[in-house]
């Protein structure tokens, strides 16, 4: 999606100061100026961005943010560790219950990437296990839809270690597996 007030703002400027080849050009123009000419060439481009750049009323940031809070999602998990049969309790296919997915025997929810995880979306594989090998993996397999990392290659380590980093930046950690078979040591 083209966030069109950027698109406006960047044409403006670049109209603004298309006359300027280069920084350069430009440092050497303001060293040369008088702080008067500096002052006027400012307020012109302040009055340039006031007449031709509208200004957003919020109105697009407040329904972009609406999105995501129209959706209802179900109460977030409450910290703690899980078995692997629970852990496969939180597997999508209850709209009523977070989603829950496990990485190098970490959990996360991941129920607002419901449309990733959920029931019948593209990778609900992983939701509900340890997912590590087919995350290291980059595999949909069944036969990848375990914590088995014991023979991975060092690139396979890395891809792992990225998603893991993707999830902590973007969802909660519940818990660890307490029971999980993940064996990695990295």
């Amino acid at each position: 999606m083209i966030n069109e007030p950027l698109v406006r703002e960047t044409a403006c400027l670049y109209l603004t100061f298309r006359w300027v080849m280069s920084f350069e050009d430009l440092l050497r123009a303001l060293a040369r100026a008088s702080p008067a000419h500096v002052a006027i060439a400012i307020a012109v481009v302040i009055l340039f961005r006031i007449v031709f750049v509208p200004r957003s009323s919020g109105a697009t940031k407040r329904a972009e943010a609406s999105d995501d809070e129209d959706e209802t999602f179900p109460a977030p998990q409450p910290q703690g560790d899980l078995t692997k049969l629970a852990l496969a309790a939180y597997d999508g296919s209850d709209a009523t219950k977070p989603i829950l997915l496990a990485a190098k025997g970490v959990i996360y929810d991941v129920t607002r990437g419901r449309d990733f995880y959920g029931k019948g979306a593209a990778y609900n594989g992983f939701a509900g296990r340890d997912c590590s090998r087919a995350l290291g993996k980059v595999s949909l397999d069944e036969k990848d839809l375990c914590a088995d990392v014991a023979d991975f290659a060092a690139s396979e380590r890395d891809t792992l270690n990225g998603w893991v980093a993707k999830f902590l930046d973007k969802y909660p950690v519940v818990g660890v597996v307490t029971d999980g078979d993940y064996n990695g040591t990295f």
